[in-house]
């Protein structure tokens, strides 16, 4: 009996322990700070909102979570207009991001026990991308529009980069002498970014340029034709590559709505035979599986069969914008509705779905050698025991509830998104007779006048860049 006791106290022991080791890793994504700082970005609040971000550094944001934190902190600074106080944020995000990448895929496959809460947040390629198009608008703001360009070129650099960015990792991790399974690759299907474009043609009629501008217009023309898949709205009409020459002054509007994709946990089931894993979902095909994951199955060498279990990782959840209608008025007079001009949101799903095969195959492999080391640990333990009885057996029992317990606890998916990239860009342009307006911009939902932005007075020229930026976020 004192021997069975004893053995009873080591297995809660070691159980508890893993317990907190799991936990000191953070294997669950911390979401407190959202609590309060999301509704209060949706009620406009957003110098509220920034101080509840800047007191969860070191608290809800980790030394893990610092990109996410200055990505967090960057964007609601430039809703709240602090636009210095927003670049210095995203920069140092974006060197966050360029820091982290140095990382090699297969040292994060190779994480052992821990999974990507555990891991360093090295930024979505979207918040990479849209993190310089912000920057640029706080430039211009700030009336520099040179460094305005500045941003806007790393955009496309980015976006060029992007191309072989996952293939590379993944010929890395499939070349490297701990690889445990061949990887797969999703080929990139975003290369031209209209949001960005659209900035550059205006900055570049704003110096006179007309040769540059003109390629961003055709390349913005040229993004419905090759990504219809991510431009599924009709085609706005573009500014013209000239200021005209009637002396009127062209004002341009941009307005943001709604909030970017979150992440949700996504639950597979694994299924092992001789050296292959096979993937499923309930209540869903082949088929859908591929479209989600990228495969069906993973050859891991050395693996037996007869194992099933599960496994998360994460999937993006639209948030959607409630507006479907913006409208701006000058003196109290219409004078545009906006055409919607980007949907980020759509962005934001074709560059993750970039990653997933790439996320999931490393989940996959993790997940599954935790699960035969488990295995393996668990008949060793039911073979030391099975000389003491029914006691044994149960001792055993509970050995082996603690070990798929706590293997479980490692596998929560990672839910680190930033949270405050708007889900939609419209804009549009119209000319006037230079002078002061009173400027509102109104937001409708169908019939419903959801919101009005009012700008006060403003002063609009000729031959220069009259950019009104606006947005109500949600």
């Amino acid at each position: 009996m004192k021997t069975l006791c004893k053995d009873l106290f080591r297995i809660l022991s070691l159980f508890l322990g893993m317990g907190m080791l799991f936990s000191c890793a953070s294997v669950a994504t911390q979401q407190e700070q959202y609590e309060q700082s999301i509704p209060l970005v949706r009620q406009g609040e957003y110098v509220q909102a920034a101080e509840i971000i800047e007191s969860a550094k070191g608290v809800s944001y980790v030394e893990k979570d610092r990109v996410l934190f200055y990505l967090d902190l960057g964007m609601v600074l430039h809703w709240a207009g602090d636009y210095e106080g927003s670049n210095e944020a995203l920069s140092k995000a974006e060197q966050g991001i360029e820091d982290l990448y140095t990382k090699s895929v297969s040292k994060a496959v190779a994480s052992g026990l821990l999974n990507d809460n555990a891991l360093d947040y090295s930024g979505e390629d979207y918040e990479d991308i849209y993190l310089n198009v912000f920057k640029a608008l706080n430039y211009i703001a700030l009336g520099d529009e040179d460094a305005a360009r500045v941003e806007i070129r790393r955009v496309q650099i980015k976006l060029n980069l992007l191309d072989d960015k996952y293939k590379d990792l993944v010929e890395e991790y499939n070349s490297s002498e701990g690889a445990e399974a061949e990887l797969v690759y999703r080929e990139n299907q975003f290369h031209n970014d209209v949001l960005s474009r659209y900035l550059s043609l205006l900055l570049y009629r704003a110096e006179g340029s007309v040769d540059d501008a003109r390629i961003d217009r055709d390349l913005m023309d040229e993004a419905w034709k090759t990504q219809s898949h991510i431009y599924r709205f009709d085609k706005p009409d573009f500014p013209p590559l000239e200021f005209s020459e009637d002396g009127l002054a062209h004002v341009n509007v941009l307005s943001f709505t709604g909030l970017g994709p979150v992440k949700l946990a996504e639950t597979l089931y694994l299924d092992t035979g001789p050296d292959i894993v096979y993937i499923t979902m309930t209540g869903q095909d082949d088929d859908y599986v591929s479209d989600l994951v990228g495969f069906n199955f993973l050859f891991v060498p050395g693996i037996d069969g007869g194992m099933h279990f599960k496994i998360q990782f994460p999937k993006l959840s639209s948030r959607r914008s409630e507006a479907d209608r913006v409208v701006v008025r000058l003196d109290g007079e219409v004078v545009a509705e906006l055409p919607l001009l980007e949907k980020l949101e759509n962005v934001a799903r074709e560059t993750f779905l970039l990653k997933q095969p790439v996320t999931v195959a490393k989940t996959i492999v993790r997940a599954t050698l935790k699960n035969v080391a488990k295995e393996i640990g668990k008949d060793a333990l039911q073979d030391s025991l099975a000389d003491q009885g029914d006691g044994g057996f149960f001792l055993g029992v509970l050995a082996g509830f603690a070990a798929d317990v706590a293997v479980d606890a490692t596998e929560n998916a990672d839910l680190r998104i930033a949270q405050f990239f708007p889900a939609e860009a419209w804009a549009g342009e119209f000319t006037v007779e230079p002078g002061i307006y009173d400027v509102v911009v109104e937001y409708w939902n169908g019939s419903t006048l959801m919101e009005e932005e009012s700008y006060g007075e403003m002063e609009f020229l000729a031959n220069e860049l009259n950019l009104i930026e606006s947005h109500v976020l949600r």
